[in-house]
This record gives structure tokens, C-alpha cells and sequence, in this order.
């Protein structure tokens, strides 16, 4: 499944670059092992906050920033919790995860500043936890068990579904990615089935995004 396979590119391909991002007039690239140091310290985070195994967390990161790499790590540390992903409003979640802009509603909320660095609040939004707060947590975290049967991504996309997706390995620039699987699939689960990589470039017009795709030397998806 995707987090074996992330684990996999960490031992062939440590150092190459896995996920990059062009936002808040800033580009960041995090290689493999980067990347799954984050999806460690995320999915470490998960449990100190309570999050069980088979439990759901409402991803609204992923409805309003779905293609940012702080939603790529949440989505691929809570299936190393063995959590299943929810885009929508789901009231059976334990845990919401939301952008700077979160507003709680009585749950556990956990609000990401989406800094080009990771670094977090200067105040974090009333009533949640900083994702900053990450930064202290333990950079190892073994993948938790699962059933191929379960959800993975709600509502119907199973743990199973998710090593059958076609890998790429190729280079992909994406724009602006929509909410939904089709981009967690083609910007995270097809390139680490099949050893590939992914940039992703956000509101940015068209002669940017071409200067974009040949720095890169990527192919435009």
C-alpha cells in the first residue's frame, strides 16, 4: 500500500526529489525521506492527540488546499495511523485539521499555518492546536496495521484500492489540483507506486507556470 511503498523510495531514493510546491510566492521541495519525516512526526502527533487506529479524521485542508504538501503528509500520516480520511464534514470524525483560516466547532482542531516552512502561528486560531507543534515530535513512527478492507478515504476508497492505483513514474507538474481523489491519487499515491515525482504549482498564470515546467523539466499533467 502508498505508505509501504513511501518507505520503499526512502531506501532506493532517499534524497531525490519527491514533492515539490510553488505557493506564497515560495517554492519548497521535500525529497522522499524529508517527506516521510514529516508523515512520522505527523502520524506521532496523531496518536498524542488521541487519534486511533480506525478512526476518522476530517481533512479540510484537503477541500481548501488540495494540492499543498502539508495535506499530502497529513493524508499519507493518517494512513499510517490506520485512520480513515474524510474531505467532508463528517460528524463521527475525532479530529479536525483545517488551514489558517479554522474555525472550530467544539471538536479537536488541529490549524496549520501552511508556512512555507512549517513554522507556525504567531497566535494560533482560538480553540486549536498548532501544527507547529509537530516539530517536537519523534521523527520514527512504524506504520500501524489495517485491514485492506477498511476506509481509507472516505467514502469508499479502501486501503486495498490504494496499491492497485496505476504508479507513475515520470516527473508531473500539476495547477491549481480540484478536491478530491483523483489528485490525492495522481499527486501522491501514483508517484510512490511507481517512483515518481510531483510539482505542484498554485494560482499562477500561464507564462509563470511554463517557467515553472522548464526549471523543473517536468512534463505538464
Amino acid at each position: 500500500m502508498a505508505i509501504s511503498a513511501l518507505r520503499r523510495r526512502v531506501d532506493a531514493l532517499p534524497s531525490q526529489p519527491f514533492f515539490t510546491h510553488y505557493g506564497q510566492q515560495a517554492r519548497i521541495e521535500l525529497s522522499a525521506v524529508t517527506f516521510a519525516n514529516w508523515v512520522d512526526k505527523t502520524a506521532n502527533m496523531l496518536e498524542d492527540l488521541g487519534v486511533d487506529a480506525g478512526e476518522t479524521v476530517q481533512l479540510d485542508l484537503a477541500r481548501s488546499h488540495p494540492g499543498h504538501w502539508v495535506t499530502m503528509v497529513w493524508v499519507a500520516a493518517c494512513w499510517q495511523r490506520g485512520c480513515t480520511v474524510s474531505m467532508e464534514e463528517d460528524p463521527a470524525a475525532v479530529l479536525v485539521v483545517a488551514g489558517p483560516e479554522a474555525v472550530p466547532d467544539g471538536r479537536l482542531t488541529v490549524a496549520c499555518s501552511l508556512h512555507p516552512l512549517g513554522v507556525g502561528f504567531a497566535s494560533a486560531p482560538e480553540g486549536c492546536t498548532d501544527y507547529a507543534e509537530v516539530l517536537s515530535q519523534p521523527d520514527d513512527h512504524v506504520a500501524e496495521p489495517y485491514d485492506p478492507d477498511a476506509v481509507a478515504l472516505a467514502p469508499d476508497i479502501t486501503f486495498h484500492m490504494l496499491r492497485v492505483v496505476p504508479p507513475r513514474a515520470e516527473r508531473l507538474l500539476v495547477t491549481d489540483p480540484m478536491p478530491g481523489w483523483k489528485s490525492v491519487q495522481e499527486l501522491l499515491v501514483a508517484p510512490l507506486l511507481g517512483g515518481g515525482s510531483t510539482v505542484v504549482v498554485i494560482d499562477s498564470d500561464p507564462d509563470t507556470v511554463e517557467g515553472v515546467r522548464q526549471q523543473e523539466r517536468v512534463d505538464l499533467g
